[in-house]
């Protein structure tokens, strides 16, 4: 079997351009799959992570012998991070369930002595309980040329708020956490498929380009 060369190893994934969110489970296990997201995410440049830790190795020694008798590791967690700047009521259901929404139509404020602000028009909008709430489902993002996908499925996420540079920085959600999929593909990256009978990778007629990856 012939060596395969550096320039058949480029096959990469870069330049995230959109992200995308389903609270459905994709099964990647099936050729054909469809994924139908409910909401583009506005994903704060840099804050998007995906990463594994090490693996914890286990050593095993013997009397008199230097090195390893035998070892075994133990996969590291599986983090994904983004930020999203947004507190529209859409997200806020995401992240924390339609029961800790509550719409308010009117808030009135008394007495400041401010009439923009004591008018009787009073304020609308949305409070929110920001209690523990798993966000399961799938993120798709989507590269700069929309060509190429990485999908991320058997997510297991919580939100939290950040504003810590509250004078040059709108208030912002942290979503934070791992892969509930154990045994299961959990991650994907995508090429886009020419048309039918077109020719795809290597010059054959495409039947579907993609790799998939099992967290178990």
């Amino acid at each position: 079997m012939a060596m395969t060369t550096i320039d058949k190893m480029k096959d990469i994934f870069n330049g995230p351009k959109t992200l995308l969110y389903s609270k459905a489970i994709t099964d990647l296990s099936k050729a054909t799959v469809d994924i139908t997201p409910e909401v583009e995410l506005p994903v704060t440049v840099d804050s998007l992570k995906a990463t594994m830790d090490d693996p914890t190795i286990n050593h095993y020694k013997v009397i008199g012998l230097a090195g390893d008798w035998a070892t075994t590791a133990e996969l590291g967690d599986f983090n994904v991070e983004f930020v999203v700047p947004s507190k529209a009521k859409d997200l806020l259901t995401i992240m924390f369930g339609e029961d800790a929404i509550t719409e308010l139509t009117k808030v009135t404020l008394k007495g400041t002595g401010d009439a923009t602000l004591d008018a009787t028009t009073g304020f609308t909008g949305i409070a929110v309980e920001p209690k523990k709430f798993k966000i399961k489902g799938t993120i798709v993002i989507v590269d700069d040329e929309k060509e190429n996908l990485m999908v991320i499925t058997n997510i297991a996420l919580y939100a939290t708020l950040q504003w810590d540079n509250s004078g040059t920085e709108p208030v912002a959600f942290k979503f934070s956490g791992s892969i509930e999929g154990a045994g299961k593909r959990s991650i994907a990256w995508l090429t886009k498929a020419p048309a039918t009978g077109e020719p795809g990778i290597g010059g054959k007629t495409n039947k579907g380009v993609g790799s998939m990856l099992d967290m178990g």
